[in-house]
Parts: structure tokens; sequence; C-alpha cells
């Protein structure tokens, strides 16, 4: 009798498998090793997007288009899966959802999460939402970042406010007094003083002869109306008190710094860009009762076409730098052995004056509709053009 009632759980056991097995089937029955992806829960959610945008472009040929306002970590473990799986996973997880068309796949905003923003009094990301759309338009804007010797730029005659397709020019009296060495780069000097010197040229030798040196060269698009911000420098914060007695930092930035707000306008059918510009340097200077700023500043308006640049110079650091010269070791005596440090030697005070030069381009990007509607080239088609103009090059040869 014992022995029936062991049998019977072991029957009910192999009974029961199949229909366990049948409710763990993969969503996918088979799945390509490249389609197979695995995201940590700390990974920021724009990070996470990319790497799925990458595999989908190289699958599906359809991008991403990101209209959600979340930017913070994807919060969910995804273990190896799918990579359509691991999506649904991440989105359903920040309460987002998704939508596939032919070309694209669109991330949005649940309902439930537009109303709430919609209600906690964040009007002006609310208002920006509401006029963004798939004509909206991007501005690319590259920045230069370029510091060099005042009394190099003063010698060579360089007026900065003609330039004109990416050329300055020069006067020739002024780089009468410069080394040829200067213009080594060049192959024809005299063609620099008629049309101009390319600005780019310029910097690289003014870098080649240690005279100066680009800062940064950043790059951003900005979408029209909005304000762009560029930093080369760092934050200092000073400490002080609230209402209760708490102790805050208050930071400030500090460096040079360029903040773009562009407008895009249109003019009998031809697009222009309007920008407002504001240029800073600045450093800070600790003191035992306040810290003092020292900052120049300049502000402008301008009108550019698409792909056109301008310069901000003027703004100019003064570098005073301290050194001791005379007969090595003695000068270095301290100053009650004998006073032998006065006689052998002496403080030796330069100072150098550094101007920084911005030059600033403004590019038009393609709307998102007009890059839809652009025919988008495969992995398939591109390898295969690459064949082909091989094999050009290989038959005139």
């Amino acid at each position: 009798m014992k022995k029936r009632y062991l049998i019977f759980p072991i029957l009910l056991f192999f009974v029961a498998q199949p229909c366990f097995s049948q409710d763990r089937l993969p969503a996918w029955e088979y799945t390509n090793p490249s389609e197979l992806i695995a995201i940590s829960e700390e990974v920021p959610f724009q990070d996470a997007l990319s790497i799925l945008e990458e595999i989908s472009v190289d699958v599906r040929d359809k991008i991403f288009i990101n209209q959600t306002t979340y930017n913070g970590p994807i919060g969910i473990n995804i273990p190896q899966m799918h990579w359509m799986d691991a999506l649904n996973y991440i989105t359903a997880h920040n309460n987002l959802y998704f939508t596939e068309y032919d070309r694209y796949i669109e991330i949005l905003d649940s309902p439930t999460t537009t109303g709430a923003l919609s209600t906690t009094g964040d009007a002006d990301t609310a208002e920006i939402l509401e006029r963004i759309n798939f004509q909206t338009r991007e501005i690319e804007i590259s920045a230069t970042f370029f510091q060099g010797s005042r009394q190099l730029i003063r010698e060579l005659g360089i007026d900065w406010t003609s330039l004109y397709n990416d050329k300055v020019r020069i006067s020739s009296a002024g780089a009468s007094y410069v080394s040829q060495e200067f213009f080594a780069a060049e192959v024809n000097f005299l063609d620099i003083l008629n049309s101009g010197w390319d600005i780019n040229a310029l910097f690289n030798a003014f870098e080649t002869t240690d005279n100066g040196e680009i800062i940064a060269s950043p790059t951003i698009k900005v979408v029209d109306g909005e304000e762009g911000f560029i930093q080369v420098g760092q934050d200092f914060s000073i400490k002080q008190r609230d209402f209760a007695g708490n102790v805050t930092d208050q930071f400030f930035e500090t460096g040079t710094i360029l903040r773009v707000t562009p407008q895009v306008l249109v003019h009998e059918g031809n697009p222009y860009i309007y920008m407002t510009v504001a240029a800073e340097r600045s450093t800070a200077q600790p003191d035992p009762v306040s810290t003092i700023i020292n900052k120049t500043e300049a502000n402008s308006e301008i009108l550019l076409l698409s792909g056109e640049s301008t310069v901000i110079a003027g703004l100019y650091e003064t570098d005073v730098q301290k050194t001791r010269r005379g007969i090595p070791i003695l000068k270095d005596l301290p100053g009650w052995f004998l006073g032998l440090r006065y006689l052998f030697g002496y403080e030796s005070t330069s100072s150098s004056v550094q101007e920084l030069v911005i030059l600033i381009k403004a590019t038009l990007v393609p709307t998102l509709e007009e890059r839809l509607a652009a025919p988008m080239i495969t992995n398939q088609e591109l390898l295969q053009e690459r064949r082909t103009q091989f094999e050009e090059e290989l038959n005139d040869n």
C-alpha cells in the first residue's frame, strides 16, 4: 500500500511537466546572438536607447526617436535577452511606451506621465514639449577657443572684423616685422596678403611657433530658440548659511564661458540664423574676507547664413611670472647668510598679455521630417557600393 502512495506523486510529476514546459516557451523561437543584449539597471536611459538603436538600425534599418523627458537610469536589470524584449521591459518599468513605424521607432511618455507633468507646475518643460515637433529646427554650433600672444597679433596686423569665408586679412606693414619662419607653412605669402589667411591655418601657425594654443573646440546642437551653453574652466563654491543655520555650498562658474541662443528666421524662402551671444572670461581669486571674480564679458547679436562663421575677440588676460635670477646656488642662499643672496641675485618679473579669440560657426541641421524623407542607406547597400568602387579601381589599374 505504501508503494502506491510513492508511485502516484512520481506519475503526477511527469504528467504535469509538459504543461510547465509549455508555459516557459520563449517569445522568440530562434534568436540571432547579435540581437541578444544584457544591460545593468544603473545604465542611463539615454545610453540604453543608444545601444538598442544600434541593433535596431543594423537589423531593421529603424532609428529611434525619443520624445520622452526621462533621463535617469533604466532602474531594472536586463539579463541576456532579445533587444525588443529589453525595450519592452525598460519602457514598461519607467512608465513609457513605444510605437513602431515603417522607418523608425518612437518612444513616448505614457498619457499618465504627460498629465502628471502638466500638473506639477513645470510650465517651462510643458511649453517646450508643446512646440517641439518633427519640423523643429536644430542648429549646430561649433566653437573654437584660441589664445594667442597679443603682441604678435598686433605685429601681424590681424583684423578679426574682416573674417569672411573663414579668412582674415593681415596688413603688409605689420607682417613685414614678423620673421618669415612664421609663414613657413604657407605656399605663397603674397596670396595671404591679398586674399586673406585661413583662420584655422592661422591658429595652427600660432601653435607651431609656440605663440598660442587652441584651448578647446566643442560642438553642440541647439534647438531653435533654446540656449546653448559651453564652459571651459572650473566651478568654485562659497559656503553660506541658510535661514535654518545649515551650511550650504553656492557654486559659481568661471573660465571661458559661451552662451548662445539661436533662432531660425526665413526671408523670401531663405533661412538665416539670428543669434544672441554672451562670451565671458573669468577667474576666481580667493581672499580671507571674500572671493573676487575677475571677469571680462562681451555680448552681441549677430545674423548668419547656414555655415557662416563669426569671431569674438579682444578678451585679454595678463600672465605675470616672478622668477629669481643670478649666480646659481649663491642667489638662493638664505637672507641671514651674510646677505649674499642680495648681492648675487635679484627678482625678475615678466608679464605677457594673451588675447582670447572665439570662432563661432552656425549650421542648420535637417529636421526630423527631412531626415526621414531622405533615402536611408542600409549596411548592405553601403557594402555593395564599396565593392563596386573597389572593382572599378581594379579595372582601371
